[in-house]
């Protein structure tokens, strides 16, 4: 028996699994009791499927219990539960009808792009600032930042340097079983061993020097080009000689700021060759930067123009491979000089075949001082170029230092 509540009070549910008695073969509508003869033997299975009892006590109708049955889909009609009202349906309006001979109007393409993405630590209250996903292209760089390029450049020369000199035996390589320390101070044995023969060579090529003058001085034969360079870079390399032992004992470890920074510090026995070619690589992206920034300052003096001061001036010097610090009179002071010995060596190489027995790296020196642009050109072209000007020299009346300005202007326009 299960009870539960429905519309007309407490509803009693049983299952007969018997022999259906005729007194509860009932219809609900007349009331009225089956024959005897109706009684009907009906399967188990079916029964407890098919029939449903329910007695059901109605208020102010007391001892009176009408048995009825009910066939299931019956059953459903007696639920306590009311069935839940149905929703209107709304009309959907139909589309108005085309016009023939138009086209009907195409929805509106929709992007699919992704969303901006948020910046961290972005916050919608009021008063509290976001930081920018990106850095401003244009802000420069922190100094933190240069600082740290600078010192990790510095580094890879060193260690190209290293690996360099190591490659071409001039430093001995170290030992097998060396640890960082060990090989530090190898490197630094290794350094000091290089530096100390360049100083002696220094001192054989004072006494190579100290030949030649006597040789002179008694009426020898005088000076090839050659012989005078060796003794203009040997009285150089005396004067950078004393700054560059102090250096040596007191701060070994900033010769590679100098060689980087302040290559003139240097004397010539006492640079690696890597470390040369990156000077006389810097030296050439100096001459060629001037040569294109400058071009209209160029223009007039390429047609003869006198000799200027200020920024013309400051192009002349850096397409010779000068020095550009100092106030003009200073530079111009440095000019006049340096063009003095360009025409010295002028008339040394018009005198020795017109150059023709440079070597390769004599050759690049050679154009390199009298501003010529020398890269990206094959040896005939360049020994074409030297040879462009040397002609123009021995055709030159007037003033020498005039007509070098202007051919150190006609090489940076170009203009051979």
């Amino acid at each position: 028996m299960i009870r539960s509540f429905g519309r007309h009070g407490v509803v009693h549910r049983s299952i007969f699994s018997q022999i259906i008695p005729p007194f509860l073969l009932t219809t609900s509508s007349t009331h009225r009791s089956l024959p005897r003869s109706s009684q009907t033997v009906l399967p188990h299975a079916r029964l407890h499927r098919d029939f449903h009892t329910f007695l059901v006590s109605a208020p102010g109708a007391a001892d009176v219990l009408r048995a009825r049955a009910v066939a299931p889909h019956l059953v459903r009609l007696l639920s306590s539960t009311p069935p839940p009202a149905p929703t209107p349906k709304t009309a959907t309006p139909d589309p108005p009808p085309s016009v023939p001979g138009t086209s009907a109007p195409r929805k509106p393409k929709v992007e699919l792009r992704p969303a901006p993405v948020k910046p961290p630590g972005t916050s919608s209250a009021a008063g509290k600032t976001t930081k920018p996903l990106l850095a401003d292209v244009s802000a420069p760089p922190d100094a933190a930042e240069v600082k740290a390029d600078n010192k990790e450049s510095i580094l890879d020369a060193v260690k190209q340097d290293w690996r360099h000199a190591s490659t071409h035996g001039v430093f001995a390589p170290p030992p097998p079983n060396a640890g960082r320390i060990g090989r530090l101070w190898h490197q630094a044995k290794e350094y000091f061993k290089f530096y100390l023969a360049g100083i002696k060579l220094i001192n054989k090529h004072r006494v190579h020097a100290q030949e030649l003058r006597a040789r002179v001085k008694a009426g020898g034969a005088p000076l090839d080009r050659w012989e005078t360079r060796f003794l203009a870079t040997h009285q150089s390399d005396l004067v950078k000689l004393v700054p560059f032992v102090i250096i040596i004992l007191l701060l070994e470890e900033v010769i590679p700021l100098i060689v980087l920074y302040a290559p003139f510090m240097l004397p010539s026995t006492c640079v690696l060759p890597s470390q040369r070619a990156r000077i006389e690589t810097k030296r050439r992206e100096k001459q060629r930067a001037f040569a294109l920034e400058s071009r209209e300052l160029f223009r007039p003096l390429a047609q003869g123009a006198p000799l200027p001061s200020g920024t013309p001036l400051t192009a002349l010097c850096g397409m010779l491979s000068l020095s550009t610090f100092g106030p003009p009179p200073v530079r111009l002071r440095r000019l006049r000089s340096h063009l003095d010995k360009v025409a010295h060596d002028d008339a040394l190489l018009i005198k020795e075949g017109m150059g023709d027995r440079l070597t390769q790296p004599e050759l690049l020196e050679a154009l390199e001082e009298r501003g010529i642009i020398s890269d990206d050109l094959t040896s005939k072209t360049q020994k074409a170029r030297l040879r462009w000007w040397l002609t123009g020299m021995q055709a030159a009346e007037g003033d020498a230092i005039a007509r070098r300005v202007q051919l150190v202007a006609r090489s940076a326009l170009g203009q051979f």
